[in-house]
């Protein structure tokens, strides 16, 4: 069935184009907050140290640094993952979904949730240390810190490599079916 009759897939499709570029705008802006932080260390810092009525350490800018490109590397999995399942419900939409590269699309996304996980933790850490840091200035820096590891994900990972050995083994059996007729 063409993609353009099946509304799902279509629905699918832009909903995925649509979050993409969401995430893709919202990583830029976090680069460029990034790329700008440093130039505007010294307006920050006062910012900082007027809310803390004491001096604000310098100490703090990388750490916002890091954190905001560690955040937009998240996205940038994130971004990915999605363009790997745009192509898979592509390939439904074409009406061969037991392929090679669907497979290899599957195990990688697998791949990216862990790398996910991994930068999540990563991202946990920095927000901590960011958190410790602005509280030694006095700033307040009541944070709750969730960076949403759990069974969830393991679960989605383990989802993940379980479907592409299924594709693999679906399209290795289609192949050989075919070669016998």
């Amino acid at each position: 069935m063409p993609l353009a009759r099946d509304p799902l897939l279509t629905a699918a499709k832009a909903l995925l184009a649509f979050i993409m570029g969401v995430v893709a705008f919202a990583a830029a802006c976090l680069l460029i907050g990034a790329g700008a932080v440093p130039f505007l260390q010294a307006d920050i810092l006062a910012e900082l140290s007027a809310e803390a009525e004491q001096p604000v350490s310098a100490a703090l800018i990388p750490a916002i640094v890091a954190l905001l490109v560690a955040v937009a590397a998240l996205m940038g999995l994130l971004i990915a993952f999605l363009q790997m399942l745009w192509r898979i419900v592509a390939s439904v939409g074409e009406g061969d979904p037991f392929i090679p590269q669907n497979a290899t699309r599957l195990n990688r996304m697998a791949w990216l949730v862990v790398a996910g996980e991994v930068l999540g933790l990563a991202i946990g850490a920095l927000v901590t240390q960011a958190a410790r840091m602005a509280a030694a200035a006095g700033l307040d820096a009541d944070v709750d810190v969730d960076i949403g590891t759990g069974g969830s994900g393991v679960l989605l990972i383990l989802v993940l490599f379980i479907l592409a050995r299924v594709f693999r083994h679906g399209t290795a059996l289609r192949d050989e079916v075919e070669g016998t007729v």
